[in-house]
């Protein structure tokens, strides 16, 4: 019996997951159809690049509802009630993470016209920001006292804290990753996608857990904001030197723009930011 009230909850809560992702598609859709019509870019012209903006959005939206899954323990009822809830805002919350992606990310050209040429740099760099969004918005609902205002102010500190890890980047490393991206450079919509979700980590283990109250909780997520993003560029160059001995991260991403090297340094900037999330929760 118990084995069946279990599956019960878990097909609940996967119809419930399954139905903000079609909102999701429903809205994002609406929204493009003066650009493009998403379906027929993704299953007619093969068009990886809106496939990975499609991708970030469904993960985004189910990552984030995880939350609910991982409070206070309030019963079958109370969690499908806050998890629906929580599907509207992650929706909410993609929606302006994508606008915001646009308008200050990757400055200069139009993300869902970029998106339609098939620029597959922009839709990584897209699926990066939705997954680290995800990644906040689960970590602020997650836990006794999360909430949808503790979310609210979460995903717009966390917005600030990804436009920040990718001005710093773009400071400290001699290569122009945003300049790379705009211009359809898979390598480096890669780093700089794999960048933001390794940060994405970080602030998601600065969040987990009970709430302590505003000062508290803001102070540590601006703590943990900085550590990461000084702990990722301080691992840049051992990451370059020993795990990719044949050329520089720059030769790889500017010189002949090489996603397979680069896909190994970002493996390994994520692997770093799972321990140093653990380590600085």
């Amino acid at each position: 019996m118990e084995f069946l009230i279990d599956s019960f909850q878990a097909v609940t809560f996967a119809a419930v997951a399954f139905a903000w992702m079609w909102v999701a598609k429903q809205v994002t859709d609406l929204r493009m159809r003066g650009v493009y019509l998403a379906d027929e870019q993704i299953q007619n012209a093969g068009n990886l690049a809106v496939s990975m903006r499609r991708a970030g959005l469904y993960l985004g939206v189910s990552i984030g509802m995880l939350g609910a899954l991982s409070g206070g323990g309030g019963g079958f009822a109370d969690d499908l009630v806050e998890m629906m809830l929580e599907g509207a805002v992650m929706v909410a919350f993609l929606y302006l993470a994508l606008a915001i992606s646009d308008l200050v990310v990757i400055h200069g050209i139009r993300n869902d016209e970029a998106l339609r040429d098939g620029n597959v740099a922009v839709g990584l760099v897209e699926l990066g920001i939705s997954l680290a969004t995800g990644l906040v918005a689960y970590g602020s609902f997650a836990g006794v006292g999360g909430g949808i205002a503790s979310a609210i102010v979460f995903f717009v500190l966390g917005q600030g804290a990804l436009l920040l890890m990718t001005w710093t980047y773009e400071q400290v490393t001699p290569y122009r990753v945003v300049e790379g991206v705009r211009a359809g450079n898979v390598a480096a919509g890669l780093m700089l996608g794999g960048m933001l979700l390794a940060f994405g980590f970080i602030l998601n283990a600065s969040l987990v857990g009970p709430f302590h109250g505003w000062l508290r909780d803001v102070t540590a997520f601006g703590v943990s904001a900085a550590m990461g993003i000084v702990l990722l560029l301080l691992f840049q160059w051992p990451v370059d030197r020993l795990f990719l001995p044949q050329s520089s991260l720059q030769e790889q991403i500017e010189g002949s723009p090489n996603a397979a090297a680069v896909a190994v340094a970002v493996a390994v900037k994520i692997a770093l930011a799972l321990v140093i999330g653990a380590v600085l929760l």
